[in-house]
């Protein structure tokens, strides 16, 4: 039995199975990482440029956060948070959306550069980024005393 099949096909499936390839490695990449935790971040979308949440994985450095879109090819991250920026910080209780889930906190960061970030992340995860926050060193965070 001898079966003809098109040769745009075998490129578009290679293509479809070349990128599945990378988002996999992209994400082990990402999540495999120390520090890293699940977190909801509010921005405006691209195309629409309505402001909604979007989901991805946040990792601690030690200067900075870095904000990786969920689903994305990107290596680079999408949003970075310099902790010099932070100026101050609030955080709001959030009750837990579906039964067993673990409640979640919102954390608006106010920068130096006038602009604020959004966060929404479990709450387990808000006491680790809150202790990176702590931890800086002496002088490190400004805390609007300019």
């Amino acid at each position: 039995m001898h079966v003809d099949v098109p040769i745009t096909l075998v490129v578009i499936g290679t293509f479809c199975v070349l990128l599945a390839v990378l988002y996999v490695l992209r994400q082990l990449l990402v999540s495999r990482s120390l520090g890293s935790f699940e977190c909801a971040v509010l921005r405006r979308g691209h195309v629409t440029r309505r402001e909604g949440w979007q989901n991805g994985l946040m990792r601690f450095g030690i200067e900075r956060l870095r904000w990786y879109r969920a689903f994305s090819l990107r290596v680079r991250p999408e949003l970075t948070i310099d902790r010099r920026e932070i100026l101050d910080l609030e955080r709001t209780e959030v009750d837990a959306v579906v039964e067993g889930m673990e409640p979640h906190v919102l954390i608006e960061m106010r920068m130096s550069t006038g602009r604020a970030h959004r966060l929404l992340v479990a709450r387990s995860a808000a006491a680790g980024l809150l202790a990176w926050l702590e931890a800086a060193p002496a002088g490190f965070m400004r805390r609007g005393t300019d």
